[in-house]
């Protein structure tokens, strides 16, 4: 065979052999391509894996709080009480309806196996490394580029974590969500690119696991759908029926976990159910679900993030517009026009899919405020009487839709004037080996930028903390000048020294433009790429200082969320638990203070009642209120008072009376209770400091520096 015959039919700019003319190769040639072939799939194998790592990494710095994380008490308690009704049977909480019954069914099987902690790191592993394959097809769903997966989790954990509405998160502790969300980016991604039924399973396995967070996007993907399909102007819409086996297929595996929250409210009547939303919405959950009782800075910050999207969106949109008009080719990365085409049409289904869950929030909003100025009117009677619309979490699907919408659109953005950059201003056209190099030099500055701020964050923690921490132990007198403890502060710092290192690299890119203003391009345009590009480095500088903040507080000593603030107070509280698992009985009640959450956890006792820990069906929150009230309201302060709430359970046990005591512990069904050790200011006061020792004298069986058990219930 004649080499001349075979020099054509191997496309070495596209690594192509077409298979009617892969017979007419040699056999050198037929060696090298198999060995080349083999090369490229191995390549993307190491390549995706190594993606795969870095996200779980990220995942790993942003989520690895000690256990028992916020939330872990809650669902691996129900979990393993799920399959061992013998564990702690006696527990108010423990003993309600499940209303996220496949979680349970799920993960508890665990627990034949395995000890809390351990289900704990299984579950956050698995849960972790499915989000991160997840994400990865997500992220190149948009934006098919190698390793921008990796920077675009970044900033998404970031933008989540530090600009959330009202408190939604991903990654983090184990419960039914955080294997809700794996499915709901992969069933995302689905939806994107057109596959609408493999979509909707997705989808309705995810809402199976939890049915608040597959719901509300499934309901904003129909919303996305129905716009395109209202509006769109291609030949060949999309049609409602050629999706509906899969709609109704994903519709019934939710069924899962749908049915058994229809269920929570069955058998209570309905002033009971009025009764148990009001206090789910406007008592307990308000910090998710009532904007108004949110912070202003909560509400400006998600605003000016929202307003980011929306540039972003409008960024892009200019950008194509004036190369399209200049005549150039549009700077995608894909090779294609239709590839063009497909990706501009996934990111309009994006757009959509942002767009409804902003409306959604902005829904919730307007019921919230609204309440408030109908009441004034007359029109209602009671501002709570909306809690039976507010308790659907409006603002859950924006908290993470927009920082998804913020990432990829900016991706989109660097891609292209990484492509098309340069070259856009010479109206010429590069090989896919300068585009490759253009892309690879731009994202080298953002990593090695990204690099200079986890540096620089940590040489600045050092100088500003630890110095500070040395001078004042040298100057401290038995202990009156308090040591400074480790803060965000020199955050600060480092995002001001980040924001002039991004100053100065758009001035030497705006150098590089001014070269080819007079090739003939519009200065509008020149000014675009210049914005996109400062909003970009921003975007990807912002979350490496906040993942070197995160490295560094892993290296210090940190307690678990779920147990009190303090190391110290942190320290006596984990001595007193394994105490009480040692010494007591297994089947005793015990009344722990409010913000301590991890006394299941670590002395496996029953609690008479938990304020983290609500139930869900409509008699037991009702129950549970009681119990809260009973416990640890402050007697004497009003209701809707800080002091109602926020004292120690100490100083409620002092205003109370052991007399009084003795009788709500008959109610309440606690054998012990755990106090805080008084304070100074108890024993300022003779008639506090009498009733202090009252309980000290004939109730306490152990203590601490920090804590005090009485015993209320004695044996006969």
């Amino acid at each position: 065979m004649a080499n001349t015959g075979t020099s054509n039919s191997y496309d070495q700019s596209e690594d192509v052999v077409r298979s009617e003319d892969f017979d007419q190769l040699d056999d050198a040639r037929k060696a090298i391509f198999k060995r080349e072939s083999r090369c490229r799939r191995v390549d993307g194998f190491l390549t995706a894996f190594l993606e795969f790592a870095f996200i779980f990494g990220i995942f790993f710095v942003y989520g690895a709080w000690p256990t028992p994380d916020v939330n872990e008490q809650y669902y691996v308690g129900k979990a393993i009480h799920f399959w061992n009704r013998e564990w702690l049977a006696n527990d108010p909480f423990l003993t309600t309806p499940d209303s996220h019954w496949l979680f349970y069914a799920t993960f508890g099987l665990l627990s034949f196996c395995f000890k809390q902690n351990a289900m704990v790191w299984i579950g956050r592993v698995l849960a972790w490394g499915l989000t991160a394959l997840a994400w990865r097809r997500l992220s190149r769903a948009l934006v098919p580029c190698r390793w921008f997966s990796v920077l675009s989790a970044a900033a998404f954990a970031f933008y989540l974590e530090s600009f959330h509405l009202a408190g939604e998160w991903i990654i983090g502790g184990v419960e039914g969500k955080s294997f809700a969300f794996p499915l709901v980016f992969w069933g995302l991604a689905l939806f994107l690119e057109g596959k609408l039924n493999r979509a909707w399973l997705c989808l309705g396995c995810a809402s199976a696991f939890h049915p608040l967070v597959g719901g509300w996007t499934v309901l904003a993907c129909l919303f996305s759908w129905a716009i395109e399909a209202l509006f769109s102007r291609r030949s060949s819409k999309p049609r409602f029926f050629k999706f509906l086996p899969g709609l109704a297929l994903g519709g019934a595996v939710s069924l899962l976990g749908v049915v058994p929250a229809l269920r929570l409210d069955a058998g209570a009547t309905p002033d009971v159910v009025a009764a148990s939303r009001q206090i789910y919405v406007f008592k307990r959950l308000s910090h998710h679900l009532v904007a108004s009782s949110l912070p202003w800075s909560f509400l400006l910050r998600f605003g000016a993030l929202t307003l980011a999207f929306f540039l972003l969106v409008a960024l892009c949109a200019i950008y194509f517009r004036y190369a399209k008009a200049r005549g150039l080719k549009a700077p995608e990365y894909e090779r294609l026009d239709a590839q063009a085409e497909e990706t501009t049409l996934r990111f309009a289904r994006l757009r959509r899919f942002v767009v409804a869950s902003v409306l959604f929030a902005c829904f919730g909003i307007v019921v919230d405020f609204g309440a408030k100025y109908w009441a004034k009117l007359g029109l209602i009677s009671d501002p709570r009487d909306v809690a039976g619309i507010l308790r659907y979490y409006w603002y859950r699907l924006s908290d993470w839709a927009v920082p998804l919408g913020v990432v990829a659109f900016a991706g989109r953005l660097a891609i292209s004037v990484a492509y098309g950059g340069y070259d856009l201003l010479t109206k010429g056209s590069l090989g896919r080996g300068g585009l490759t190099n253009r892309f690879v030099a731009i994202l080298r500055t953002f990593l090695i930028a990204s690099a200079f701020g986890c540096a620089l964050y940590g040489a600045t923690h050092y100088v500003l903390y630890r110095a500070a921490a040395k001078t004042a132990r040298a100057a401290a007198v038995a202990g009156s000048i308090p040591t400074p403890q480790s803060t965000e502060r020199p955050s600060f710092i480092v995002a001001f020294v980040l924001f002039v290192v991004a100053i100065m690299f758009v001035c030497g890119v705006s150098r590089l433009f001014s070269r080819r203003v007079k090739s003939g391009v519009a200065p509008r345009t020149t000014f675009v790429a210049l914005l996109g590009t400062a909003l970009v480095f921003l975007l990807i500088a912002a979350p490496a200082e906040r993942l070197g903040y995160f490295v560094n507080l892993r290296g210090e000593k940190v307690v678990p969320r779920s147990e009190p603030p303090k190391e110290s107070i942190a320290d006596g509280w984990r001595d007193m638990c394994r105490w009480i698992a040692k010494n007591t009985e297994k089947d005793a009640v015990f009344l722990a203070p409010r913000q301590c959450d991890s006394f299941k956890w670590l002395a496996g006792r029953a609690e008479a009642g938990s304020w983290k820990e609500i139930p869900q069906d409509a008699r037991s929150i009702v129950e549970w209120n009681r119990r809260m009230e009973l416990f640890y309201a402050n007697p004497g302060a009003e209701e809707g008072s800080p002091m109602r709430w926020n004292q120690a359970l100490s100083v409620v046990f002092i205003n109370k009376g052991r007399p009084r005591i003795l009788q709500e512990c008959q109610i309440g069904g606690y054998d012990y209770a755990i106090l805080e050790s008084a304070t100074y200011a108890v024993f300022a006061n003779k008639e506090a400091t009498r009733r202090w020792n009252e309980f000290i004298e004939n109730d306490a069986v152990y203590q601490n520096a920090q804590f005090v058990l009485l015993k209320l219930k004695k044996d006969e």
